[in-house]
């Protein structure tokens, strides 16, 4: 029995938690890994009142439930959340557009898989599918570094060890002694998170997308990696790249790395309006010729 079919089985879970601002083309926001939808906070700001946002909180982050109970570790159990989610705020009826950072960009691939015609656009800052590395360039390098870091992180959990898997987890992706700089209430909700990030590992990892090809992707995508990001994550962009979606646009940010959205957040911002903006402005013509 694959996700979808065994998610349709059991009673509805919990709906996850949305912030909803804004009016307009509808435009869903989705974090990364042990963060909440308070990362897209600036981003939702700058769109204002032209758009309607919806930034959500993943399983097991922010104000959401937790990953439902028997549930496998799949991307597809965290988009198809994301679309009850969504829908249950309102219909969209005209679509979606997705803006997503690393873990959350790959479910916003994923739902887009699910919902090729409902999803408008996608602005990605690197999607971590690690399963396409296992695909398609299983030797390379960077497959063990992500696997070791998994793991890693997996152990420490299972040992009530919180503390280490957040300092691994972290330090890993911000750099050596970002942890322990970090101040205590985020240090906290990190905390508080991080016994979801060996699942989101194995989501990841089983994203292979062999019956699912990207290629059949029709919307403009907008592919974003940080100039110093982890190779694991450098590599899955090239991939993704590869797959040659059809309205594929690829960028590379100066000085960034993977945590970019945060730490360069105007840069990225700037980048993720000016995508949106392209896709009005297409939308409006469409409709003036209509």
């Amino acid at each position: 029995m694959n996700a979808i079919s065994l998610l349709n089985s059991l009673s509805k879970p919990a709906a996850l938690h949305l912030r909803e601002e804004g009016q307009g083309a509808t435009v869903v926001c989705l974090h990364s890994s042990a963060s909440s939808h308070v990362q897209w906070r600036g981003l939702t700001n700058q769109l204002g009142d032209h758009w309607q946002t919806m930034a959500v909180d993943l399983h097991g982050h922010g104000r959401s439930p937790a990953w439902p109970d028997i549930t496998p570790n799949t991307l597809d159990v965290e988009a198809l959340a994301v679309i009850d989610a969504v829908r249950r705020a309102g219909p969209a009826p005209e679509g979606v557009h997705l803006v997503a950072h690393s873990y959350g960009a790959a479910v916003a691939l994923q739902v887009a898989l699910i919902e090729p015609l409902w999803v408008r656009s996608l602005t990605l800052y690197e999607p971590v599918a690690f399963g396409m590395i296992h695909a398609m360039a299983p030797s390379d390098e960077c497959l063990a570094e992500i696997e070791a870091t998994a793991k890693t992180v997996e152990i420490a959990v299972e040992a009530g060890d919180l503390d280490g898997a957040s300092r691994r987890f972290i330090d890993y992706w911000s750099g050596t002694g970002t942890w322990d700089a970090m101040p205590a209430p985020q240090r906290e909700a990190i905390r508080s998170r991080i016994a979801m990030i060996p699942r989101h590992f194995e989501a990841l990892f089983a994203a292979r997308w062999a019956n699912r090809p990207l290629g059949s992707l029709m919307m403009p995508t907008l592919l974003l990696h940080g100039e110093h990001t982890r190779a694991p994550a450098r590599r899955v962009a090239e991939l993704i790249a590869d797959a040659r979606l059809p309205r594929l646009r690829s960028r590379q940010l100066p000085d960034a790395g993977h945590m970019g959205p945060i730490t360069h957040e105007a840069q990225v911002n700037a980048a993720i309006i000016g995508h949106l903006q392209e896709q009005a402005a297409a939308s409006a013509m469409a409709a003036a010729f209509a």
